[in-house]
């Protein structure tokens, strides 16, 4: 058997997460990944044995990049509008670097829907971190700091108003006439209004 070459493994990987996730190319081959990445193909069987192996892999590799700092932030002491604006924050960044993983999470559960027991390679648990995150916000609107209604809709506006505006910017760039520099700086000014949704000033 051969011996595993850590830094071509890694760079197969690499290339993987950067053609589905930042790209956009959803749809690439494993031709298209071992082109991208100057190797073999038949490197990529060996290293992964599929294309849907190396999806799993990305997956959970982005997955970890993400969750990272945001388990830390949400699992922290902060209060919630700290922690929020930092998570926000964190999550942006990921965001604008790998633009096209909401639309590939999204095709993928899709695609797992329509198929009769079919899995996902996305973990659909909720995670510790998040449990907290909503005990904590149901107690800031128990407390009157934050309108109050089902906690789950806070963390659904706050992902939504995320994740729009990055996975439709060609529509949204076209429907609201802006370029590319245009649109980066509605971008830019995203956390300061999603904080003023979330956490409305008092009348």
């Amino acid at each position: 058997m051969p011996i595993i070459d850590c830094q071509t493994e890694k760079l197969i990987l690499d290339t993987a997460m950067r053609v589905f996730f930042a790209e956009g190319r959803i749809n690439a081959t494993t031709q298209d990944i071992a082109d991208t990445a100057g190797v073999n193909r038949t490197l990529i069987n060996y290293y992964f044995r599929s294309k849907k192996a190396l999806i799993a892999t990305a997956v959970k590799k982005t997955q970890k990049e993400f969750m990272r700092n945001s388990d830390l932030i949400l699992s922290s002491a902060l209060p919630l509008r700290v922690k929020t604006e930092n998570f926000i924050d964190d999550f942006l960044k990921n965001q604008y670097k790998y633009p096209f993983l909401e639309s590939f999470i999204m095709v993928e559960f899709t695609n797992q829907r329509l198929k009769k027991n079919g899995s996902t390679v996305f973990s659909i648990k909720q995670p510790a971190p998040i449990k907290k995150y909503l005990a904590e916000i149901k107690n800031e609107m128990n407390e009157g700091r934050i309108p109050k209604y089902n906690p789950s809709h806070f963390l659904i506006n706050m992902f939504s108003l995320m994740i729009y505006p990055v996975i439709m910017k060609p529509l949204q760039m076209s429907v609201c006439n802006l370029n590319e520099k245009e649109y980066q700086e509605i971008l830019n000014e995203r956390k300061q209004i999603i904080m003023n949704i979330l956490f409305p000033p008092a009348v």
